[in-house]
C-alpha cells in the first residue's frame, strides 16, 4: 500500500495535467457554447462534454511515457506502478463524475444556464438515476483512460513496429466487421439492439473491454524495457 501511495504521489506531482487541464479544456468548450446559446432562441444540445472523455484517452497515452521510466528509476516495481496508476485513474474518474453530476444539477436548476443550453445534461445519457449517471460517467472515463493506457503499453513494449501492427490490425478488424454488417444487412439490427438498451446498460457492457485493457497493459508492462 505504501508503494502504491508513492505512485499516487508521483502522479499528483503533475496536478496540472490530472486536475486542471481537463477542466480548462472543458470550460473553453462550455464558454463557446454559452456564447452561441445566448444568440439563439431554441434549446442547444452540445457535444462539448465529449472533450473531457477524449482528454482521458490522451491522458492514458501520455502518463506512461512521462512517469514509467521515472518510477522504475526510483526502484518502484512495475506491479506497484500499474496498481497506483489504476487507482489514480479511478480516483480522477470518480471525482470527475461527481463534478459532472453537480454541474448537470446546476444546469437543470437554471434552465440551461439561462440560455437553453444542454451541455452537462443530455437526452439518453442522463435519463437514469443519479447513481446510474455516476456509473455511466465513471465507466466511460475509466474506459477511455485504460484504452489510451493499453495503446501506450503496446508502444512501450514493441515500439513503432508494434503501433503500426496495432493500427493495421484494428483497421482490418473494423473493415471486416463493417463488410459483414453491410453484406448481411445487420446495421439496422445492431442499431435496434442499441436502442433497446439504456445508456446505463450499455455502460455496464463497457466494463468488459476495460478488463481486457487492464490485462493487456499489465502483461505488456511486465515485459517492457525502460529507455
Amino acid at each position: 500500500m505504501n508503494r502504491t501511495g508513492s505512485v499516487l504521489k508521483l502522479h499528483l506531482r503533475d496536478k496540472f495535467m490530472w486536475l486542471y487541464l481537463p477542466w480548462i479544456i472543458l470550460s473553453s468548450s462550455f464558454i463557446v457554447n454559452i456564447v452561441i446559446g445566448s444568440m439563439v432562441d431554441e434549446t442547444i444540445y452540445s457535444g462539448g462534454l465529449s472533450s473531457i472523455f477524449i482528454f482521458m484517452l490522451v491522458a492514458g497515452t501520455i502518463v506512461l511515457s512521462q512517469t514509467f521510466p521515472f518510477a522504475i528509476g526510483f526502484s518502484i516495481r512495475r506491479t506497484d506502478f500499474y496498481t497506483g496508476t489504476l487507482v489514480m485513474a479511478g480516483l480522477i474518474g470518480a471525482l470527475t463524475s461527481i463534478l459532472l453530476l453537480i454541474l448537470g444539477a446546476i444546469e437543470s436548476a437554471t434552465n440551461g444556464w439561462g440560455g437553453n443550453l444542454r451541455f452537462f445534461t443530455l437526452p439518453y445519457l442522463n435519463d437514469g438515476t443519479l447513481i446510474e449517471q455516476f456509473i455511466i460517467f465513471f465507466i466511460l472515463l475509466v474506459h477511455m483512460f485504460m484504452l489510451g493506457f493499453a495503446i501506450a503499453s503496446i508502444h512501450r513494449r514493441y515500439g513503432r513496429t508494434g503501433m503500426f501492427a496495432f493500427f493495421i490490425i484494428s483497421f482490418l478488424v473494423i473493415s471486416i466487421a463493417s463488410f459483414l454488417l453491410t453484406y448481411n444487412s445487420w446495421w439496422l439490427d445492431m442499431f435496434e439492439w442499441f436502442g433497446r438498451h439504456t445508456a446505463f446498460e450499455l455502460a455496464l457492457w463497457m466494463a468488459l473491454p476495460i478488463v481486457v485493457y487492464m490485462l493487456v497493459s499489465y502483461g505488456l508492462l511486465r515485459r517492457s524495457s525502460v529507455n
